[in-house]
Formats: C-alpha cells, sequence, structure tokens
C-alpha cells in the first residue's frame, strides 16, 4: 500500500510539473512577444521548444524515482536540490535543441528567461504540489495501522513507517510480547489481538515475518483478516546485511534480495552508456590528445626526461586487469616500491609541471584511449592500483562490488570532492560509499551531471587535488 500511494504521488506530481512547464513557457512566449517584442518569438521554432521542454519533463520523471518516497515531506533546502536535478534537465534538452536547429531568429535571452523563471517555478512547485496531493487524497484518509512484532522489529517498523506517515499512514500502537522503548504504546498481548483490532478501528496490520513461524503468522494474518483489516508482512532482510542497502527482485512466485540494484546490467542502459563514451572520447581523442602530448613532451624534456606515458595494471569491469594510460607526473622511478606509493602533497617525486598537470585532471587525458578501447568509461569508480585494491579490500567489505561497472576517468566520488591521496579509513569507506551509490542509482542523467561537474574541477580545481 506505501508503494501504491508513493507511487500515485510520484505519478501526479510530474503530471503537475510537466503542465506547470508548458503553461509558464507559453506565458513566457506571449509575455515576450507583447511586452518585450522579441523577433521571431511567433516563429515556427517556439513549436520545436515546445516540443523539447515536453521532452525535458519526461526526463524529470525519471530523475524522480529516488525522491519518490520524500514527496509532500520535504523542506525547501531537500526541494531546490531536486530543482537543480530538473533544471539542468531542461537547460540540457532546450540548449541542444537551439545548437542543432541553429535559431538565429528566437533570441538567447528568451531561453535564458524562460529557465530563470522555471528554477523558482520549480522550487516552489516541489516543495508545494505534493503537499497539496497527499492533503486532498490523504488527509481524511488515514490508515490507523497496528504492528505485531518483537520489540526489537517494533522500533526499526516505527522508525521507518513515520517517515511514511504524510502518506495517510498513523501508527496507533504495537501488539507483542515484551516491551519496546519506541516511543510507541503497547496495545495489548498477541491474544489480545481481536479485542485491539476492534477498540482502536485498526484498517492495517503490518507484521513481522521473522518474529512468528509460519502456522503463527498465518493465524495472525486470519485474525487481521477477519477484523476487515489489511495485512502487510514486514521481511528485515536487514538483520542478513546489517546497514546496507538491498534490492528486491520478484520473478513469479519468488522473491529475490540483493545488495546491489545494477541498472547498468539492462542492454538499453549499456548502450546509452557507451553511446556516452564514444560521444565524449572520440573528439578529446582527435582534437585535444595530439596537441596535449607535444606540450606535455616538452615540458617533459626541460624539467623530467623520460617516457610522456605512465602505464599501470589496473583491475576494471569484474576485475579483469588492463593498462591504464595516464601523463607521466613524477620523476623516473628507480625502484618499483616507489610507484605503489599514493601522492602526497609536496610530493618530491612530482615535477612542476607535473604537479600542474595532477591539479588540473589533465594527467588523466590518456585514459581517453582506455575508454575507445572499452575498458574504461567517461565516468565509474575510479580504477585504484593493484597493491591498493588488496589492501582497501581488507578495510571496506564490499570493496569488490565497485568492480561491477567499468572504471571511469572521473566519478561520483571525485566530483563531490573526494580526490587524492586516502590518509585514512573513514575517507575510503565514504569514497566506496559514493561508488556504490553510483552503481545503484546509474542513469545518463547522473553521468551527465559527473561530466558538468567534473569541467568545473578542472577549471577550479579543489584543494585536494595534488
Amino acid at each position: 500500500m506505501l508503494k501504491d500511494r508513493k507511487d500515485g504521488v510520484l505519478y501526479l506530481h510530474w503530471c503537475a510539473l510537466s503542465v506547470t512547464a508548458v503553461g509558464v513557457y507559453l506565458a513566457w512566449v506571449w509575455f515576450s512577444h507583447s511586452a518585450h517584442g522579441f523577433r521571431g518569438v511567433e516563429g515556427p521554432y517556439v513549436l520545436t521548444y515546445l516540443l523539447g521542454v515536453v521532452v525535458a519533463s519526461f526526463w524529470v520523471h525519471q530523475g524522480m524515482h529516488g525522491v519518490a518516497h520524500r514527496l509532500g515531506n520535504m523542506g525547501l533546502i531537500e526541494s531546490m536540490r531536486l530543482s537543480r536535478q530538473q533544471l539542468l534537465r531542461f537547460i540540457a534538452v532546450l540548449f541542444t535543441l537551439a545548437f542543432v536547429i541553429k535559431d538565429n531568429d528566437l533570441p538567447r535571452r528568451f531561453l535564458v528567461g524562460y529557465i530563470m523563471l522555471m528554477a523558482v517555478v520549480l522550487t516552489l512547485a516541489n516543495l508545494w504540489f505534493p503537499i497539496l496531493i497527499v492533503r486532498l487524497f490523504f488527509r481524511r484518509v488515514l490508515m490507523r495501522t497496528v504492528l505485531v512484532a518483537r520489540p526489537e522489529e517494533v522500533m526499526k517498523l516505527h522508525d521507518l513507517m513515520t517517515t511514511r506517515e504524510h502518506l495517510g499512514i498513523k501508527i496507533v500502537g504495537w501488539v507483542g510480547a515484551g516491551t519496546a522503548n519506541a516511543g510507541l504504546p503497547k496495545l495489548g498481548e498477541l491474544a489480545e489481538l481481536r479485542r485491539v483490532l476492534g477498540e482502536h478501528a485498526v484498517g492495517q496490520v503490518v507484521i513481522s515475518q521473522h518474529s512468528f513461524p509460519p502456522e503463527e503468522g498465518r493465524a495472525i494474518a486470519q485474525c487481521a483478516e477477519e477484523a476487515a483489516c489489511r495485512v502487510r508482512f514486514f521481511v528485515h532482510v536487514q538483520r542478513y546485511f546489517p546497514d546496507q542497502p538491498v534490492s528486491v527482485e520478484h520473478e513469479g512466485p519468488f522473491t529475490f534480495v540483493t545488495l546491489t540494484r545494477e541498472p547498468l546490467e539492462n542492454p538499453v542502459n549499456r548502450m546509452l552508456k557507451r553511446l556516452l563514451d564514444i560521444v565524449v572520447a572520440l573528439p578529446v581523442v582527435l582534437f585535444v590528445l595530439p596537441l596535449l602530448t607535444v606540450v606535455v613532451w616538452w615540458m617533459q624534456r626541460r624539467q623530467s626526461p623520460g617516457p610522456v606515458l605512465h602505464r599501470q595494471y589496473r583491475s576494471g569491469l569484474n576485475r579483469r586487469k588492463f593498462l591504464i594510460y595516464k601523463y607521466r607526473t613524477m620523476h623516473v622511478a628507480q625502484n618499483t616500491a616507489s610507484l605503489a606509493k599514493q601522492a602526497q602533497q609536496n610530493d618530491a617525486r612530482i615535477y612542476p609541471f607535473g604537479r600542474f598537470l595532477r591539479r588540473t585532471s589533465l594527467d588523466e587525458f590518456p585514459q581517453f584511449l582506455n575508454v575507445l578501447i572499452g575498458e574504461m568509461s567517461v565516468s565509474g569508480p575510479r580504477p585504484h592500483l593493484l597493491e591498493h585494491d588488496e589492501r582497501f579490500a581488507k578495510i571496506v567489505r564490499a570493496y569488490y562490488s565497485r568492480h561491477f561497472v567499468k572504471p571511469g576517468i572521473t566519478g561520483l566520488a571525485q566530483c563531490r570532492g573526494f580526490r587524492g591521496e586516502i590518509s585514512e579509513p573513514a575517507l575510503l569507506h565514504q569514497r566506496i560509499g559514493y561508488d556504490m551509490m553510483y552503481i545503484r542509482r546509474w542513469s545518463l542523467g547522473l553521468d551527465l551531471h559527473i561530466l558538468l561537474q567534473t569541467v568545473r574541477q578542472v577549471i577550479f580545481p579543489p584543494r585536494s587535488a595534488y
């Protein structure tokens, strides 16, 4: 029921956003033509951009599933973050159209004005539309719910379901043996369930599957059904995988639980990602890499003679080894132990121009060759040295799960500021956390977001880049 209500709010909110986006566009066309007299606003390209608004709205819907459970219960800051993601999709579609059709009649300031207007509209819409939808559909149709579980399960269930109360779920108490310090009243023992359901006008009973053997669980469910209550079974898979997100898959009568949801196991998603890799990597290899290599070679001849490229084995998809290419940024090493040591701030092994290359991430550009070959992707978890893989796997249990996808030139962790030396376990846990988030939440929009953030960091390098 929670999923149905959540999905319904998501769909209605998206419909409202789409209608609003189209309405704001048409109003802006009318205003721009009548008030400012923008030449060409009444032209045929107006319809093309209107189609772009519709396409962007569908793309926005695709990116909202991750926040569906928060719609109707998010604050201003969270609404602004969501609006920023949505606005980037409108910008990508509309300005791509402007570039493709080369419309010189419709002023660019017309599109800029629409985007600025949508920035405000989206923020307010994400804040208020879901609240209005939730109040309209659920305010007077509260689902009074009783939890039937062991005390330790009651606390977990209560914590989860209180975050969904805006969907019309009201937890009135729990039934079972013992006591639970969950801030929730105990309404009676299990033998008193029938009385409790009648006295408290309960509409739903949530039963913890692991708290009772199958025969007792069926008896509880039968009692709830006879009292005209909905029955939900809570399967606490987190007891097997504590503090790890899981994904549930249904195949006919069977249910499987996996630790990692993998959108890139879908062949269509793989094709889209590979297409993006080629579109980005091919121009770099053809037009940027030759000139940049000449510049690097010339500077190396002056500061640190030796090979232009540095090659090392790294682990890629499914832990397959491959040779990664980088511009050499350190003096030629005299021993292999020096190569395995992480670069540090003010590292004496790095020659002056090499420090510039590392700070601006230009040393990574030869990896676009790895991308074209198919060994890497433009975005994904950064590949570490083989020696570091073994060491880090002893610190983070799920470390090797990052090899479920191709490694990337840049990644979600890097665009969030986690670059350079890993000096303590906490930094490693944070990086791997972002890598796993990328694997679970991959989308074309996320890749584009990572690329835009990376471009920004190339222009304005963070302090961790050295």
